[in-house]
């Protein structure tokens, strides 16, 4: 079977990635999160002991109790999955109900009466909501958060991370799915726990942690079989001390920081941060041991975010064919950035270590593959990065959210009545809102900055336009310094443009329930997210569903959040230009109904489409795709067994024979004017040429001129190619073949002025012009330095160049080579194969990059699973090459060339 006879419309199709169809799984997807979606509290001991777990479980299941209604049963939210045995639905009102606190006493009592101007005021008012002022005289007929309860135990649907549980749990309806990550920190009520840390921020929280090593063993494996009954859930235990460290102490003070381009400011002696460091890799190898015990052939692993980049690594020691993909929900630095991490070639290795690494945005992507190429020395691919032989699919999946849990929460009865209020407290006045966590890189600061510009530019504005500001609180970074900034300019704002009657900020500084959320967002003119950095704002799309029915109201939104580049009706802006958001502000409050509606329609398609659903669906998609071309790369090789290929050889009747030259028939030289042919290997090419049965070439990328002087001068009957495949002259021929008369080569200039620049600067390289490629070397060069260079180099080509124009790199030994990305050694070959059907052996020998060309296009063709290919590279046994078989050395394979001569 040839090549065209695979390349069919049908098996094209499945590998495109967004294709219709979804791809078949041998068996299971191994969901890896850091912590799993439930919620786990330990009842108090009046409750039923785990010792009568069984007789209580069935005492429960033989009550009477009454059936949930059908539209609770509608509710029930698909992430992530229950079992219908030991769920039910709660009637108590959740945590995140309780009353909150208000901050505006003044709003409460009339419209626009008198009020303090300062936000940082705070009255409680338990009967109402802290925004809409709406009294919770009601009880909610049910939450819509899943519990389980089982003796001692009871697990609770998390609130956070929705979007990334919902596309998690959608995978379940087409394949089996297993889900692993840490319990969190486990709760008990203070009555059950003496000596516990006491987990009161909120100041009125009843219940404690307890550490994971304090519970036993019965209890631990009753907890393990409630949670794989409930969403096939396998938990991690990890003591506090270490679980701490990994999160709280390196991802949360080292890794996010860094992905965020907040470099680290305070010098420290190192300790703390190397012990982060080991608690990281403690938790990693937890993770990782636990995925290789549960896993099956046939499986296919994701692991989830940047608490655990070092797990494809570990997996794969261990399971070296398995299916690993990992995705990266925040951001991720310019390779400038990223440089500064300590452990930056650990991580990169970790992450490399996968068949396929996702990011939320192009540019993140690309910040990853040049990290690679820059620190590791990584080549670039078309579709990724080639980590030592290992090729590592790169690619974009944005995040979307579940469409139909936003709808639920938003038409909840709650929601409806909050949003009246709110309106009828602003009546004739314009409301922006905003809801951020308070930390450095969500903005609030530039935003409010940018309204303050707004009051100012456009004073007929003022009196007619309010900000409400809600900000949750967080303990990470300078939390109470930026706290103090934030409270200070909303007083500023308050003092200078407002009065009795009218307050233009009002700034909430805690949690909101979620229906006073969704009656915000549904009650706004205008939606305002002026992140300086963040991963993948789904606030955005939130607000985009809460718009659809009724008011169709303009969303600003930061141009460096990870939405940015796939919501482009959005009112793009850079939150540091105060004047350029303030502009947009305007722009929303006047702009058309028509245009509300257009642009409105245009961000409502793509949030629709995309949901998480679809975001995981597309992953694990691209994930097969990437495994199931695993027989196009390259693997660890078997010495020749050079007395099977002279059997093979004696025994054919038709051969082919293709032979690189550098590194390959000669060995490498420093000065490549040197390297001439030994009077041995003239004697046995000339040998083989003139066997009839044979057909030799060489392919090299040696210019036209140096192979007629050094061989085609000596050796009769011998076929040549030139510059990797862009010149041919076949056997007994006069005039070469030019393979690149329709190849554009305009790049040439772009590159030769990128060579110059670090020629001149690496004392001891050189460029080397060919007609179809430039060559720049450096194996004269100081050898750390040189390489150094070459990464430069190779990076400074890949984002100049590569991107924009035909081309293509090759690294070689001590080289970089720039060249036609449509001409290369394996081309000739196919064309030559084409020619000589009936060839019974074929030999094809190399040493490098350029040569694995040959080698992939005859595993291609399927030649691989027959006797009568021996694709040889020049190397270790460890290297990792498309070559079925190797030698250690040049002379090695002129040995091999004199056993084959002596048998003519």
């Amino acid at each position: 079977m040839t090549l065209n006879d695979l390349l069919t419309a049908e098996n094209v199709a499945q590998y495109l990635p967004l294709s219709g169809h979804l791809p078949s799984i041998p068996g299971r997807i191994i969901n890896v999160t850091h912590q799993i979606p439930y919620n786990i509290i330990r009842s108090p001991p009046t409750m039923t002991p785990i010792d009568n777990y069984e007789t209580h479980t069935q005492q429960q299941e033989e009550q009477q109790q009454p059936e949930p209604s059908e539209q609770t049963t509608k509710n029930n939210p698909p992430t992530p999955p229950y079992s219908p045995y030991n769920s039910s639905f709660e009637s108590t009102t959740d945590e995140e109900e309780r009353e909150s606190i208000d901050l505006f006493k003044k709003m409460h009592q009339h419209s626009y009466q008198k009020r303090s101007t300062s936000a940082s005021t705070t009255t409680s008012y338990p009967s109402g909501a802290p925004i809409s002022k709406v009294a919770r005289h009601h009880r909610r007929q049910g939450t819509l958060r899943v519990k389980f309860h089982a003796a001692d135990w009871t697990v609770v649907q998390g609130r956070g991370h929705g979007a990334l549980y919902a596309g998690l749990q959608s995978l379940s309806q087409h394949w089996e799915t297993i889900h692993i990550g840490w319990t969190g920190p486990i709760r008990v009520s203070q009555s059950h726990s003496k000596n516990n840390n006491t987990n009161n921020s909120n100041g009125n929280n009843t219940k404690t942690t307890i550490s994971s090593e304090s519970i036993e063993l019965k209890d631990k494996q009753k907890l393990e079989g409630l949670l794989w009954e409930t969403g096939r859930i396998v938990p991690i235990f990890l003591d506090d001390k270490v679980s701490n460290g990994h999160y709280d102490g390196y991802c949360k003070e080292v890794l996010w920081p860094l992905f965020h381009y907040l470099v680290w400011t305070n010098a420290t002696d190192g300790r703390n941060e190397k012990q982060y460091w080991e608690d990281y890799v403690f938790v990693n190898q937890q993770f990782a041991n636990t995925i290789i015990s549960h896993y099956k052939k046939g499986d296919i692993i994701c692991i989830q975010d940047y608490h655990l980049l070092l797990v494809p690594e570990m997996v794969r020691a261990q399971i070296p064919d398995a299916a690993i993909g990992i995705f990266i929900h925040a951001t991720f630095p310019s390779s400038e950035i990223f440089r500064c991490l300590a452990a930056r070639n650990e991580i990169l290795k970790g992450m490399a270590s996968a068949d396929l690494v996702g990011f939320q945005t192009y540019s993140y992507a690309r910040h990853f593959i040049s990290s690679c190429t820059r620190v590791l020395g990584y080549e670039s691919t078309l579709v990724g990065v080639n980590a030592n032989a290992h090729q590592v699919s790169v690619g974009t999946f944005p995040i979307g959210i579940d469409i139909d849990r936003v709808n639920r929460f938003r038409k909840q009865p709650g929601v409806q009545p909050k949003m009246d209020a709110i309106r009828s407290m602003y009546t004739d006045k314009k409301i922006i809102i905003g809801r951020d966590k308070l930390d450095q890189t969500k903005g609030v600061l530039q935003k409010l900055r940018a309204f303050e510009q707004f009051l100012h530019d456009y004073p007929e504005w003022r009196n007619q336009v309010v900000l409400i500001q809600v900000t949750t609180p967080t303990t990470s970074g300078n939390y109470r310094l930026l706290e103090t900034k934030v409270s200070e300019l909303v007083s500023q704002i308050n003092g200078m443009y407002g009065s009795l009657e009218f307050t233009p900020v009002h700034h909430y500084h805690q949690d909101i329930d979620r229906d006073e959320y969704y009656a915000l967002l549904s009650a706004a003119d205008v939606g305002l997210i002026t992140s300086v950095r963040d991963g993948m704002n789904t606030t955005s799309f939130e607000f985009i569903i809460c718009q659809h029915e009724e008011r169709h109201s303009p969303l600003i939104l930061s141009e460096f959040t990870g939405t940015a580049g796939s919501l482009s009706a959005a009112l793009m802006v850079n939150p540091w230009d105060s004047v350029g958001v303030a502009k947009a502000i305007k722009e929303a409050l006047v702009m058309t109904p028509e245009e509300k509606l257009t642009r409105h329609m245009q961000l409502y398609n793509h949030v629709t489409a995309h949901t998480a659903s679809f975001w995981a669906q597309s992953f694990v998609k691209q994930l097969v795709s990437s495994t199931e071309k695993r027989s196009l790369q390259s693997h660890a090789t078997p010495a020749l067994d050079l007395n099977l290929l002279l059997d093979t050889f004696k025994k054919s009747k038709k051969r082919l024979m293709f032979f690189d030259y550098d590194g390959t028939l000669t060995p490498i030289v420093s000065v490549p004017s040197d390297a001439r042919p030994s009077k041995e290997m003239l004697k046995y090419l000339q040998t083989l040429c003139d066997d009839p049965q044979n057909e030799v070439w060489v392919i090299s990328g040696r210019d036209q001129q140096t192979l007629d002087d050094w061989l085609g001068s000596t050796i009769n009957n011998i076929g040549f190619s030139a510059e990797h495949g862009c010149f041919l002259k076949a056997a007994n021929a006069t005039q070469w073949t030019n393979m690149l008369d329709d190849v554009n080569m305009n790049w040439k200039h772009d590159v030769t002025e990128i060579f110059e620049y670090y020629t001149e600067r690496t004392q001891g390289s050189f460029i080397e012009f060919k007609k179809s490629s430039i060559t720049w070397h450096y194996r004269m060069a100081d050898a750390e330095y040189g390489a150094f260079q070459a990464k430069e180099c190779q990076n400074h080509l890949e984002n100049a160049l590569v991107s924009k124009l035909p081309i293509e790199i090759l690294i070689g030994k001590k080289n970089i080579e720039v060249r036609p990305a449509s001409i290369n050694k394996g081309e000739i070959v196919k064309r030559i194969l084409a020619q000589h059907a009936n060839a019974d052996f074929i030999i094809c020998a190399g040493d490098d990059k350029t040569d694995e060309d040959m080698f992939r296009t005859l595993s291609t063709a399927r030649l691989a699973h027959t006797n009568s290919l021996y694709s040889i590279t020049v190397g270790p046994a460890e290297k990792k090459t498309m070559a079925n078989w190797h030698v250690k050395t040049s002379h090695d394979l002129i040995h091999v060339l004199g056993q084959m001569a002596s048998m003519k």
